[in-house]
């Protein structure tokens, strides 16, 4: 092989598909002989990569070839070092692509520096966004194991274009390149032995082991999900009862017949029928750990007419029926992204599962965070003693009190007196912000780029998501979720007509009585499939002909109506 050309970089901020992002990939290539690269013992001088850990990366010249063939690219686009790469190497006769390189060869580069196999280049949006792709080809370059591969540096010294490389010596390790590349992409089980294998090997580096064990305990997370959901309601037992403040209980449940609560994911809520009949959900405001759970626990802020009845007639041991837990808004356990969590109110319920779970999951250790939460004052603010610290990263957490009590004091009671406005927000969330992505280099990324998950009054909701989407934040990054008194998802209409075309009967929806779509239906005397009534087993299914709702929309366009409320002031469903 040859040295084609070489190359160091600083990261900087680049438009990538319409989102400020950090990264090192843009680069200029030196061809000249008279140009070099100095490579120490960690890595290449004068080159900090954004989020790779690798201290060389290495692609071929063939690679180039093949894809502009492969996707009907223009090869003249593409300069050397185009894909990120410290060294640009061509072969002279023999080819042997990354299935036939292994992890602790060693290749020696002119007369003295020394290389040695250490991971593979696991592809991503920025590499798809620099070739001018759409990620849908990511797999399909990941299956080809065609990406480049990792070195660490032996010997140092520097490395010009038109150098020589040679192989020193071959491993005999059995796990190639390619399959850690590969392996990044494949959902089988059938892959848990090789990724153990790779998290064992103390020469693979440290961002490959990290990508592998985030995506063995994804596989752990998509198994525990739904375990022991049961169908239709089962008896829970009401042992423990705590007075929270603020017009807030606590009620821990568990079940009546011994048997093992479904698992659930944090930011889920129970669907629960009171003795009389009454059903209402309610948010899981607990998180145990990625294990069994053992008890089931719902903060009820007392309003409505079901959520004063459990603060009054609802004691120790009290039998309450409820139905396996549900609910789309949750923590996405998978994104690498900071977590912005925004409440007032009674929303803290599920933003506070939400952020013990981030706290404790170790796909998530590196992740920042950020907290805003509006309340009343201190008596209203339930659950003090139970905020996470997110140890070892970057939190911040700011309280608002509208109106606080003089025993309440700013700077340790509370952060800021009144309520968030448009600068207040731009300032704690719109800002750059550093972290450590591998608990290793440090990593500025733009504030936009986080994840926002809301939670409260539906005007509090409204704000935030417009103030959000004012500062740049992409739309599928804005995740929220409103509540009325009685615990059902609301969206923004206040009034809306609903049409049953099948039956050809029309009712009107209003925000102050927020039946679900299904409930509307019964109340017409229509009696339209169903199943569990929370969304978990998909009975309610109906194709939504005209409008919008909130809540219960399928991948597929239908709707279940038993999640669903109008969000437009005209709906029409097919029952």
């Amino acid at each position: 092989m040859e040295v084609v050309a070489v190359s160091a970089s600083q990261p900087r901020f680049h438009d990538v598909n319409g989102i400020k992002m950090y990264t090192a990939i843009v680069r200029d290539a030196l061809t000249a002989p008279s140009d070099y690269i100095e490579l120490d013992g960690s890595g290449v001088v004068d080159n900090k990569p954004a989020v790779h850990d690798g201290p060389v990366y290495v692609c071929f010249a063939e690679h180039y070839d093949y894809w502009c063939d492969e996707l009907g690219v223009d090869r003249s686009t593409w300069g050397w070092c185009h894909w990120g790469e410290n060294l640009t190497l061509r072969f002279k006769d023999q080819v042997r692509l990354e299935d036939e390189i292994h992890i602790g060869d060693i290749w020696k580069v002119g007369e003295r520096v020394r290389l040695q196999v250490c991971g593979a280049r696991v592809p991503c949006s920025k590499l798809s966004w620099r070739c001018g792709q759409k990620d849908s080809w990511l797999p399909t370059l990941a299956t080809s194991g065609r990406v480049g591969a990792y070195f660490t540096v032996l010997t140092g010294g520097r490395v010009h274009p038109g150098d020589n490389v040679s192989y020193e010596s071959f491993s005999g390790d059995r796990l190639n390149i390619a399959c850690i590349t590969q392996l990044a992409f494949d959902n089988s089980l059938k892959t848990r032995d090789t990724i153990n294998l790779l998290l064992n090997h103390e020469i693979v580096m440290r961002m490959n082991k990290w990508l592998l064990l985030r995506k063995v305990t994804t596989m752990d997370d998509k198994l525990r999900e739904g375990r022991n959901a049961w169908k239709g309601f089962i008896d829970l037992r009401v042992y423990r009862i705590v007075d929270e403040g603020g017009g807030i209980k606590s009620f821990y449940l568990y079940a009546v017949d011994g048997r093992p609560l479904a698992n659930y994911i944090p930011g889920q809520f129970l669907t629960v029928r009171l003795p009389n009949g009454t059903v209402r959900s309610w948010t899981i405001s607990d998180w145990e750990s990625r294990e069994q759970p053992s008890y089931y626990r719902i903060s009820i802020k007392r309003a409505g007419t079901a959520s004063c009845w459990m603060h009054d007639s609802c004691h120790l041991n009290t039998v309450l029926s409820a139905c396996s837990p549900a609910g789309r808004f949750t923590l996405d356990r998978t994104s690498v992204m900071r977590l912005v969590y925004i409440s007032a109110g009674i929303g803290i319920t599920p933003i506070l599962a939400m952020m013990k779970a981030h706290d404790t999951h170790s796909n998530m250790q590196t992740q920042p965070a950020v907290w805003i939460h509006v309340a009343k004052d201190g008596e209203n603010l339930p659950f003090q003693n139970e905020i996470p610290r997110f140890n070892n990263r970057t939190f911040t957490k700011v309280i608002f009190f509208t109106k606080p009590r003089p025993s309440d004091v700013q700077g340790v009671d509370y952060d800021r007196l009144g309520r968030p406005d448009m600068e207040i927000i731009r300032e704690i969330i719109g800002t750059p912000f550093t972290w450590q992505p591998l608990g290793s280099g440090t990593m500025e990324s733009e504030g936009t780029l986080s994840i926002a998950s809301i939670c409260g009054p539906p005007d509090f909701e409204a704000s935030m998501k417009r103030w959000l989407r004012d500062l740049g934040f992409a739309g599928p990054l804005i995740r929220s979720e409103s509540f009325s008194a009685s615990g059902k998802t609301l969206g923004d209409v206040e009034r809306a007509s609903v049409r049953f075309s099948k039956s050809k009967v029309s009712a009107t929806w209003t925000k102050d009585k927020p039946l679900s779509l299904l409930e509307l239906a019964e109340s017409l005397g229509l009696t339209p499939d169903h199943g569990c009534r929370s969304g978990a087993c998909g009975s309610c299914a109906t194709k939504l002909t005209c409008g919008s709702v909130s809540g219960g929309v399928q991948a597929d366009g239908t709707v279940l109506t038993c999640s669903a409320t109008p969000a437009s002031e005209e709906v029409e469903l097919e029952i």
